[in-house]
């Protein structure tokens, strides 16, 4: 049909939100990979040369929009902080500690607060 002088068109968009109930529900979805991480991870990138390896790093996966990643060793010390708000469903990981300083082996906890949702706890381990 061609177009004539007279016609009209409307568009109408609607925001985008996060469903507070949908967030609570998939928080038992949420992982940890490489579990465990094990001195050297296949998933890394490759770094600037080709036969040496990238940043070491551990990715939470499953994640809402906006939440807050708290990483404890098992004696219960605060390692890291990670805060996300974006619309990817995953954060990294770089294996420092919140002072720069590269962590131990060993079992480490996780706590994911996703506001007005409820949280999730979860635990990975670390193999040098």
């Amino acid at each position: 049909k061609p177009f004539e002088a007279g016609d009209a068109y409307a568009y109408e968009s609607k925001p985008s939100e996060v469903q507070k109930e949908s967030a609570a529900a998939s928080l038992d979805d949420i992982f940890v990979v490489p579990n465990p991480y094990v001195a050297y991870s296949i998933a890394e990138e490759p770094g600037r040369l080709p036969d040496k390896r990238g940043d070491k790093q551990l990715q939470f996966r499953n994640l809402p929009p906006e939440c807050t990643i708290r990483i404890y060793t098992i004696t219960g010390e605060l390692v890291s902080v990670i805060y996300k708000n974006d619309f990817s469903n995953m954060a990294t990981w770089d294996l420092l500690s919140d002072e720069g300083q590269r962590i131990a082996y060993g079992v480490y906890i996780y706590h994911v607060e996703v506001p007005d949702a409820g949280e999730k706890i979860g635990r990975f381990a670390v193999i040098k």
